[in-house]
């Protein structure tokens, strides 16, 4: 009983509020002809005590009963607004996303890196999606793959690679990996975990990007000083799920503890 009552309350407040005004007036005329006439009389005096004990009774309880119900309009436009509001966020939210999404397609687009060879025909351009697995594979097999992976300074030694990389294929890459870790930072900031477009809106950032360009972004978090690090737990999990599998894909969990401790103590 108690639960439908609170329910009742919670859907209709204000039907709740008449609802219980009519039953106590009526329970208050109840009890006057119950108690003192069973006939309507005609005597004038009799109208004036009646009149009375009914405003008596009631104008204190009814004028309750007018400020509840006046509490009780303002919270449910008070509610209103806030769903006004939060709609309202939620549309700038998802335009501004998508806006930034458009801007990351004319980033990549950007990406060129031209490779020499000893003969003008072994020219090679690679463009767009091609030109980030490119700078991938030049971090990968020119710089991180020569790092020493026993020491104890494994991190140190990779972060060291990764900066040596930075000089020649940074400034071809810059723009758009940049371009997707503010989205990233923008999708992370301005959402919450228990908000329903959170995971729709990071799958969405995350299905822009390809399996080497997430690699990518995850080495820049790892070893870029100056980026956080966006992710932790199953998010990282998952954004790494669709990242592609190198030599150094048994120690990724290791180096991310090792970023993350090194943000914490940094060190010259």
């Amino acid at each position: 009983m108690w639960n439908k009552l609170k329910l009742a309350w919670n859907e209709r407040p204000l039907d709740f509020v008449v609802l219980l005004a009519s039953g106590l007036i009526a329970g208050v005329l109840i009890n006057y002809f119950s108690n003192f006439h069973s006939v309507i009389s005609t005597d004038q005096a009799v109208w004036g005590q009646f009149g009375d004990y009914f405003g008596g009774v009631l104008n204190p309880l009814l004028s309750f009963f007018a400020l509840l119900g006046l509490l009780v309009t303002l919270r449910a436009q008070q509610k209103e607004a806030k769903k006004v509001e939060d709609r309202h966020q939620q549309q700038t939210f998802d335009a501004r996303l998508f806006q930034l999404l458009s801007l990351s397609h004319e980033a990549v687009a950007a990406v060129k890196y031209i490779r020499s060879g000893s003969f003008p025909q072994q020219r090679e351009e690679y463009e767009g999606h091609r030109g980030v697995a490119y700078a991938l594979n030049r971090l990968q097999e020119e710089y991180l793959y020569l790092a020493d992976r026993e020491s104890d300074r494994m991190y140190q030694r990779l972060s060291e690679q990764f900066h040596k990389w930075k000089t020649p294929y940074w400034s071809g890459v810059a723009s758009y990996i940049e371009s997707m870790l503010f989205i990233l930072k923008y999708v992370i900031e301005q959402t919450s975990a228990s908000q329903p477009n959170h995971d729709f809106a990071l799958r969405a950032v995350f299905a822009q990007m390809s399996s080497d360009e997430k690699l990518l972004v995850f080495y820049v978090m790892l070893f870029a000083r100056e980026q956080s690090i966006l992710f932790s737990g199953g998010l990282i999990d998952e954004f790494m799920a669709g990242a592609t599998a190198d030599d150094l894909r048994p120690y990724r969990t290791h180096l991310l503890h090792a970023a993350v401790l090194h943000r914490l103590n940094p060190q010259p």
